[in-house]
């Protein structure tokens, strides 16, 4: 049988057929660019503004976000068994062998080299002039006085006779006054807080129970891909440790693997339970096949936005990827107002139509705005809504009429008298609008309370382990105490030295205490000249007294009248400037690497520059001394995590008020242009107001504490609430509410179902989003309802 179509059917069936060819392609070709996107989960990603994140660059380049620490914690058969150093320092040796050869690691720090006494000794000594400050020359002139002179050449002929003496008579005869003690006391300013002594060039607390290496990654250990590799080796490392001793581990890489680890296992298992119930709640409410294309809608959106943000980035953050579920919720909002259309017996006629690309035009509107915030995550899930809500506008558009105009009218999801309640009792107009005022002036009183919070703590999610390792190595190793980072750069060491002398002096001159800085045994060339001048005039005024005091006490201490002779020709010798090279290549390397790197363009920086560190304790009195090194010194970095924090806080509250005041004008903007009215466009503002002012009413009720993801929630709620006071707007000025009353029921429960799961993650970002969100769709759904019909005029009027 031959069927025939007319040229009405046959048009139609011809449009349908290329728009179904269009939506295959876009999804397959969609599919096939977002295999192509790498999932990135670094923790950069959720850092507001180029400034803030310099500053963790600049850790990262001084090697400290890429620091790992290993404890070696003696355990033995019992906690008062004393403990084995020789046991300690040999598992150490094992395990930083293991680490050293690994090309994962730039440095591995767990011991000095043997003979690294007398190497210090030989250098400091050689370039002592150049190192003492005016305080050390006294101490100096104080030994050349003729009593103290008599007294130190009597101790070295004791101890020259003594066993160990042997070893030392080159060292005795070159520094009979030990003035190289005087340079070595600067060392104690390398350790700053923490608590390491030296056993044998290891390094191991007081009670010789605990030992520590360090080493640092090549790569940035916020990146979840580096930080499991990280990871790897040094399980691979210490697996086999002897028993007695437990090795804790600590550093970011943990943190990094641990968030990543609970945001995959959220997104597994929170995604297929959205998107079941998604499928079910809709076939249930629609109880066809049909409804399966209203389904399809968010699940086609997504791979094509996922393609588009791999457009601009080759990489989506994980956070932004999570968005992907609260997609589902928003893509299929279009899809069911037009299938409902065809469900109710109205179609998809002008009035819908308007609705539809109304709605549509504030949701993109409102993410356009979020394009704009200073969190990269921010940008990115903005750009996924786009592509997604964009791409589901045109599926619902051309899909759902397709197979909406076969379905049968069903009975209504909400009671008609409900409806008929809803918008036709005037009388309880005021209790309506009574009860939204009270929920806008408790949301006005709540926001004075709210407090923002910069701490990246709070979005953190570390496990039970890693909190216990990381109490564990400040008890033993540190005071427990933030510390700062005062960063001085230059284009050369010369030139970053010299800074660095200055942040020393500054510090000194505000009341900074305990601090760790390279300028007492590494200054500038500005400085080692000054001490190099001091240092001649020194020579001129002592050294005559010296050549005939010398000779006569070292005869009088049972020494040869020329036993001193090395000492006489190197305080005459002219003295020159020390390479900073020198220090870095010598046995204390491990330790002054963390305070100065040479960083070329390869690692970041915009061109080969030297930047020198110094870590201070963040006491009452260092945070005033760093503010007068801020006030005197506006040239150097001071990396806080109290200021950074503070700095957060003040970028977030600026992205807060800026995007919230930018989304609120186009919102407005959008809803004076659709319906040149006050008191329609008021109507249909009614369900933001509602959802704003519940959100602030419930974060004022728990923590009181505003973060990043608030700032992103506020714009999504206000492009989701304010659709449903559109269409509720559009629905009773057309006497359509039949439709779209249920309509904006099912697509508040739909987006509930996906932020709702949210509320079960169990990584705190997604799990604020969620309910925060889920509290503040609960109150524009009745809003929109209820309160929007009631602000609306009289019949007559609309």
């Amino acid at each position: 049988m031959i069927v025939k179509l007319s040229s009405e059917q046959g048009k139609d069936f011809g449009l349908s057929g290329w728009r179904l060819f269009i939506i295959l392609g876009v999804t397959l070709l969609g599919v096939y660019s977002a295999l192509s996107v790498k999932l990135d989960e670094d923790a950069l990603d959720l850092l507001p503004g180029p400034e803030v994140r310099r500053q963790l660059v600049d850790l990262s380049r001084l090697g400290m976000v890429n620091r790992i620490f290993l404890s070696f914690d003696f355990t033995g058969p019992n906690q008062e068994v004393t403990a084995d150093p020789n046991q300690l320092v040999a598992e150490i040796a094992r395990v930083g062998s293991i680490l050293s050869a690994d090309p994962l690691f730039r440095e591995v720090f767990y011991r000095l080299p043997e003979g690294y006494e007398f190497r210090l000794a030989g250098t400091f000594h050689e370039y002592l002039p150049v190192l003492v400050d005016g305080k050390d020359r006294e101490a100096i002139r104080e030994r050349l006085a003729p009593e103290r002179l008599r007294e130190f050449l009597v101790d070295d002929f004791l101890k020259l006779n003594s066993v160990a003496g042997l070893p030392l008579i080159g060292m005795i005869r070159r520094d009979p006054l030990d003035f190289t003690s005087i340079v070595l006391e600067k060392m104690k300013g390398l350790r700053g807080g923490m608590q390491i002594s030296l056993w044998n060039g290891f390094f191991l607390s007081k009670d010789l129970k605990h030992g520590l290496l360090w080493l640092e990654g090549l790569e940035t250990m916020t990146d979840t891909v580096n930080a499991v590799k990280v990871k790897q080796s040094i399980d691979r490392a210490v697996a086999g440790a002897p028993t007695g001793i437990r090795i804790r581990v600590v550093g970011p890489f943990a943190h990094t693997i641990a968030n990543a680890e609970a945001i995959r296992h959220d997104l597994a298992k929170l995604l297929p339970i959205a998107m079941g119930i998604l499928a079910v709640f809709l076939l249930a409410v629609f109880r066809s096949w049909r409804a399966l294309v209203v389904v399809a809608v968010p699940f086609l959106a997504i791979p094509p936005a996922i393609a588009l943000v791999g457009l601009f980035s080759p990489s989506i953050s994980a956070m932004a990827l999570g968005f992907g579920i609260v997609l589902l919720g928003i893509a299929v909002d279009f899809a069911v107002h037009i299938y409902y259309g065809f469900h109710r017996g109205q179609g998809f006629g002008p009035s819908l139509k308007t609705s539809v690309l109304m709605a549509a035009g504030t949701t993109i509107g409102v993410f356009v705005v979020l394009l704009f915030s200073q969190i990269p995550a921010h940008r990115q899930m903005a750009l996924l809504a786009l592509g997604g809500i964009g791409w589901a506008l045109v599926l619902s558009w051309w899909l759902v009429p397709m197979v909406g105009r076969g379905c049968k009218q069903s009975p209504a999801l909400i009671d008609n008298r409900l409806l008929c309640f809803v918008q036709k009792t005037h009388r309880w107009n005021l209790i309506r609008i009574g009860c939204w005022l009270v929920l806008l002036l408790a949301g006005l009183a709540g926001w004075g309370s709210l407090r923002y919070s910069g701490d990246l703590k709070s979005l953190d999610m570390p496990d039970d382990s890693i909190s216990q390792n990381e109490e564990a190595f400040l008890r033993i190793w540190g005071s427990g105490v933030d510390s700062a980072f005062v960063v001085a750069r230059g284009s050369s060491s010369a030139e970053a030295l010299n800074v660095n002398d200055q942040v020393y002096f500054t510090l000194r001159e505000e009341g900074g205490e305990g601090f760790q800085s390279l300028a007492p045994l590494l200054p500038g060339p500005a400085r080692q000249n000054e001490n190099l001048a001091s240092w001649r005039l020194m020579q001129q005024e002592n050294l005559p007294q010296l050549e005939l005091e010398l000779p006569v006490a070292a005869v009088d201490a049972g020494f040869t009248a020329d036993a001193f002779a090395p000492f006489l020709d190197w305080f005459h010798r002219e003295a020159t400037l020390m390479d900073p090279g020198l220090l870095l290549e010598s046995p204390l390397r491990p330790l002054l690497m963390s305070l100065y790197r040479e960083v070329g363009t390869s690692e970041g920086a915009g061109e080969d520059e030297v930047l020198v560190a110094t870590i201070v304790p963040e006491t009452t009195g260092n945070r005033l001394a760093l503010a007068g090194v801020a006030r005197s010194l506006p040239e150097v970095s001071i990396l806080s995590g109290g200021l950074w924090r503070q700095q957060v806080e003040k970028l977030l509250h600026y992205d807060l008020i800026r995007l919230s005041s930018l989304a609120a004008l186009v919102i407005i903007l959008l809803c004076w242009v659709y319906f040149r009215r006050l008191r329609l466009m008021a109507a249909a503002l009614a369900p933001v107001v509602a959802a704003l002012s519940a959100m602030v009413v419930f974060i004022s009720l728990t923590d009181g504490l505003l973060n990043m993801m608030h700032v992103l929630m506020g714009i999504m709620v206000i492009g989701l609430s304010v659709d449903y006071g559109i269409f509720v707007v559009q629905a009773c000025r057309s006497d359509h509410t039949a439709a779209t009353f249920p309509a904006v029921s099912v697509c508040a429960v739909t987006t509930l179902s996906g932020f709702g799961v949210l509320a079960f993650a169990g990584h705190p970002a997604l799990h604020a989003l969620g309910v925060t969100v889920l509290v503040g769709i609960g109150a524009a759904w009745p809003t929109a309802l209820l309160v929007t019909p009631a602000l609306l005029p009289w019949e007559q009027e609309l």
